[in-house]
């Protein structure tokens, strides 16, 4: 009784692997890499991976919050809803709502805060927004009553200047 040879493992996986065609081949990526191949899904998943890093802003309700800010200027509650907006996130990071700041008459450090966090986002504006920014430190370094907004409006004119 001859004794038959008895094929490695190495040897079946082989056989197994000659056996499919290209086109029945399992695509070995995940199902991410596939996915990521759509620029849109790609465009998304980045803009949702974006959200993670920023924190608190990156939530729905920044967006409200920041709305609400716009939307009460000019009544009774803008200096709540602004309070709640900075004690919440911090100071925004968008330009209209920075200008809309500078008319707090009652919390000096809100309007100097803004005035400088206005002045390093004025590099990357055009003409037209510096020409505004620097109208609004002017009027505000002739006219506001506390001192130290007059004081902090004048040092950055002269700075943009």
């Amino acid at each position: 009784m001859a004794r038959e040879k008895r094929e490695s493992w190495k040897e079946i996986d082989r056989k197994r692997d000659r056996g499919r065609s290209a086109r029945n081949r399992k695509d070995r990526r995940s199902k991410l890499e596939r996915v990521l191949e759509d620029p849109r899904m790609k465009e998304r998943y980045l803009r949702e991976a974006e959200k993670l890093f920023m924190g608190a802003k990156g939530r729905p309700q920044h967006s409200k919050d920041l709305m609400a800010i716009h939307e009460s200027y000019g009544r009774a509650k803008f200096l709540s809803a602004v309070r709640h907006y900075v004690d919440t996130y911090g100071m925004p990071d968008d330009w209209g709502a920075l200008l809309l700041l500078l008319d707090i008459k009652n919390d000096s450090e809100l309007v100097c805060k803004a005035i400088e966090a206005l002045c390093e986002l004025a590099e990357g504006k055009g003409t037209v927004e510096r020409k505004g920014l620097k109208s609004k430190l002017r009027v505000l370094s002739l006219t506001a009553r506390d001192p130290e907004i007059r004081e902090t409006a004048d040092i950055r004119l002269t700075e943009l200047s």
